[in-house]
């Protein structure tokens, strides 16, 4: 017989009862019901599949011809999911995902589950609530909620330490990577890997537990992996001291939980794992977590798509300069399988340029990730010239900014082809007057990548009006070549990642001038969770790089430059640097030079919390976000989010620089931008869209939607 309702099958009977060949079950015996949890496309546990689920056991657990149960899905899927992204409960009567597991355990007839696919989340827990467990080699198992701030909430942290022992399961849930079918067999996680037919396999797996008479294997109440004692109980402390310095609550009570399962009774275990559950998923941190994870989805997606317009076909591309970035994206175009041809107007700027595009693929032979054959063969696709005639045979030529002249421009105008792209970097000149020096304006595209690319993964496309759309198509394509994540812009002056990175820097000097030290902001900052803060990046960056040209001589990075401080280039920034690598410490004479800028403004030197400056800055970079929204260069609150995150290095914890905003409350973040406005002139009074927002009750969230 069979029976479908509301995304679950219940089936029993002969092969030919059971219609379709891409049915999942082909050949359900009288004896074995078989359960598909049929809710493409990742077999999502949501309300009313829970449900039927808990409705299907019943069935099986009453009748009298069922001699076990098997739990499969569908489509090579298993069931995915965390338990708070199932949207609105869309019944009442659903049991809780740890009820139905509960209820799954408690079966007095063998339940196997058969895993073809993915088992994650919620999927692992309802799969550890069987009795046993038969996989493909290549399915995936694994709990990956702590990469969004949550524990699992329905027992896993009881059974999996039961299962696998609490050394591994320390190990799994804290890094929230999944194991393959092999490695979970290995494990203990799976009972039996079968390569062809994972539902007869099971079926069989079923028939024989129920034949055998054994009592049940009930993994919440398992107490043969618990040999492990002191050694685990040396993890746990160890593991306890790096959650204590994370600024994560996830990782301390997912420790917890994991030694309760094997210290304390099961039940105990649970009511301390749904109190870490439910604490988690209403914090802030993991709000921002589940935000972004969210927005990287919409984002791959958006980045993999290719428009109606097709590409012009690359296979070379012209870089202008190795230096800084330029020797990034050297590597990066190289490791694409690009010819690349480096050009630059003097031998010394050439010769560094490409030393250390070498030294990059030396130190992957040093660490054993490429051979020495293998490098050869990579840079003999490299070509570095002085001089800019031979980037006539480019497809593409980038350059990376910040920075460029009239005259190069004019150059390069008379040497590309025809069709070739002028994809550019530049930070000082915008993309619209650029291309209008061009005789080519409908080549010219703004291509803005972001230093620390293999961490970085951001391509921020900036077009101006003038821009076609085939160039258009030609830059996205060659940002998926490189595996970067694009964010197209609307025309503008400027790219949304150095809008924030301006923002930023013009609240943070507004703190030292009112009176925070240096190093203090920049510690307030990475707290938060900025990779350096602000003064230390723009050291990083290059002073002279980031130096206004709109700024008086009173900014404080115009300064600096004037007094010959150019940042870690040359070991004297905003700090100083007495080793090369090494971190920077503050300097009298910069101390002494801000108070100059001080008393020159008139202002009074105050006490500021880590507190204040962190909400200045953060107020700062969301009022940037906002006027890039009301003038059409981002195009939705989360793309804003994604360049902080993907380009900028913002950690994932804070969700961005608009969700961060949503956090504090637009009202607030409004009245803060609005006292720095009458302040400092480098920081505008907040954007309409900030009234438009309160007045409608909504957040920047509402406008992703």
């Amino acid at each position: 017989m069979s029976f479908a309702a509301h995304g679950v099958e219940i089936l029993m009977g002969h092969a030919d009862a059971i219609e379709p060949s891409d049915d999942p079950v082909r050949d359900a015996p009288d004896d074995i019901a078989v359960v598909v949890i049929d809710n493409p496309p990742h077999g999502a546990l949501t309300p009313s599949v829970r449900l039927e689920l808990a409705n299907k056991f019943k069935e099986a657990a009453a009748n009298p011809s069922c001699r076990a149960v098997v739990l499969t899905g569908r489509d090579g899927a298993f069931a995915m999911g965390t338990g708070i992204d199932l949207g609105s409960a869309d019944t009442t009567d659903a049991p809780s995902l740890a009820a139905l597991c509960d209820q799954i355990e408690a079966m007095e007839k063998p339940v196997v589950a058969a895993i073809s696919g993915a088992a994650l989340g919620n999927g692992l827990e309802i799969a550890l609530a069987a009795h046993a467990r038969v996989a493909h080699p290549d399915a995936r198992l694994g709990a990956p909620e702590i990469t969004i701030g949550i524990v699992p909430g329905a027992g896993g942290t009881q059974r999996l330490p039961k299962v696998i022992g609490g050394l591994a399961a320390l190990k799994m849930l804290l890094s929230g990577r999944s194991v393959n079918g092999t490695s979970a067999r290995k494990l203990g996680l799976v009972d039996r890997l079968e390569e062809d037919d994972v539902l007869a396999a099971a079926i069989a797996e079923a028939r024989a537990r129920a034949d055998s008479g054994v009592p049940l294997t009930r993994s919440g109440t398992r107490r043969d992996r618990l040999g492990e004692g002191q050694g685990f109980l040396e993890a746990v402390a160890e593991h306890r001291r790096i959650a204590a310095t994370s600024p994560l609550d996830a990782p301390l009570r997912l420790i917890e939980c994991i030694e309760a399962a094997l210290l304390l009774p099961y039940e105990i275990g649970r009511g301390l794992e749904a109190a870490a559950f439910e604490d988690l998923v209403a914090s802030d941190h993991s709000r921002a977590l589940r935000h972004v994870f969210a927005a990287d989805r919409r984002l791959a997606q958006a980045s993999s798509e290719v428009g109606r317009t097709p590409s012009r076909p690359v296979g070379t591309i012209g870089l202008i300069g190795a230096r800084g970035i330029g020797s990034e994206i050297a590597v990066a175009c190289l490791d694409a399988g690009f010819s690349v041809t480096v050009a630059e107007r003097s031998d010394e700027a050439l010769e560094a340029g490409v030393m250390r595009i070498i030294e990059h693929y030396d130190a992957r032979v040093a660490a054993g990730k490429m051979r020495d054959d293998a490098v050869e063969a990579t840079l003999d696709r490299l070509n570095a010239v002085c001089g800019f005639r031979t980037l006539a045979d480019a497809d593409v030529v980038i350059d990376p900014g910040p920075s460029v002249s009239k005259h190069l421009i004019s150059e390069l105008d008379s040497v590309l082809k025809a069709g070739a792209v002028l994809a550019t970097g530049s930070e000082h000149i915008d993309v619209a007057t650029l291309a209008a020096a061009t005789r080519r304006p409908s080549e010219v595209v703004g291509f803005r990548l972001f230093p620390g690319m293999q961490r970085n993964r951001m391509a921020e496309i900036i077009p101006s009006l003038t821009s076609s759309p085939r160039a258009i198509a030609t830059v996205r394509a060659l940002a998926r070549k490189l595996d970067r994540f694009v964010v197209e812009t609307g025309p503008g002056p400027v790219g949304i990642g150095q809008r924030i990175a301006e923002a930023l820097h013009a609240a943070a000097d507004l703190c030292v001038e009112e009176g925070a030290a240096i190093a203090q902001v920049d510690a307030a900052l990475q707290d938060w969770g900025l990779p350096l803060g602000s003064f230390a990046w723009r050291d990083s960056e290059g002073l002279a790089r980031l130096r206004s040209k709109d700024a008086g001589e009173d900014d404080l990075t115009t300064g600096l430059v004037e007094a010959g401080r150019l940042g870690r280039v040359n070991s004297r920034g905003f700090y100083t640097y007495e080793q090369r690598g090494r971190r920077g410490v503050e300097d009298t004479d910069v101390t002494a030079f801000v108070e100059d800028i001080r008393q020159s403004k008139g202002r009074k030197a105050r006490t500021l919390t880590d507190g204040e400056i962190r909400l200045r800055c953060v107020a700062a970079m969301a009022g940037a976000g906002a006027r890039a929204l009301a003038d059409g260069t981002a195009r939705a609150p989360s793309d804003i989010d994604m360049v902080a995150i993907h380009g900028l290095g913002f950690a994932r914890r804070t969700g961005g620089v608009m969700f961060a905003a949503d956090l504090i409350g637009l009202e607030q973040v409004q009245k803060l931008l609005t006292k720095m406005a009458g302040q400092s002139s480098r920081i505008p009074l907040p954007s309409p869209v900030f009234r438009d927002l309160i007045r409608a009750g909504q957040s920047f969230a509402a406008l992703d939607s």
